[in-house]
């Protein structure tokens, strides 16, 4: 028993120091002075691996059954949809078209 505590213990520290590496290497990141959307790729794939480790042990979802993944899966897709929806409705100076009304475009 005591082993297999050690060994969850251990993992916990590993998952604590890479989330402090990974932290390091943000900070690290901002420093270089990148342009805009290099940095922010950059910086939103290392939140990703961050949030991942988070999830995958201290929410303990490493160990759970295949079911547990649908749901998890279901809302991710479901902010992925809603996240384009609301760039695509309120985003026109990302894309470049400025509306006066429904019906008209100004060039």
């Amino acid at each position: 028993m005591s082993h297999d505590i050690a060994r969850q213990v251990r993992g916990y520290l590993f998952v604590f120091g890479a989330l402090l590496v990974l932290t390091m290497v943000t900070v690290g990141v901002s420093y270089l002075h990148l342009p805009k959307a290099p940095a922010i790729t950059i910086g939103l794939s290392i939140a990703l691996i961050k949030a991942s480790l988070v999830a995958m042990y201290f929410m303990h979802l490493k160990g759970e059954r295949p079911m547990v993944y649908w749901p998890l899966s279901l809302t991710a897709f479901l902010f992925v949809g809603l996240l384009v929806s609301v760039l695509l409705s309120e985003g026109d100076h990302l894309f470049g078209t400025q509306f006066d009304d429904a019906f008209t475009a100004k060039d």
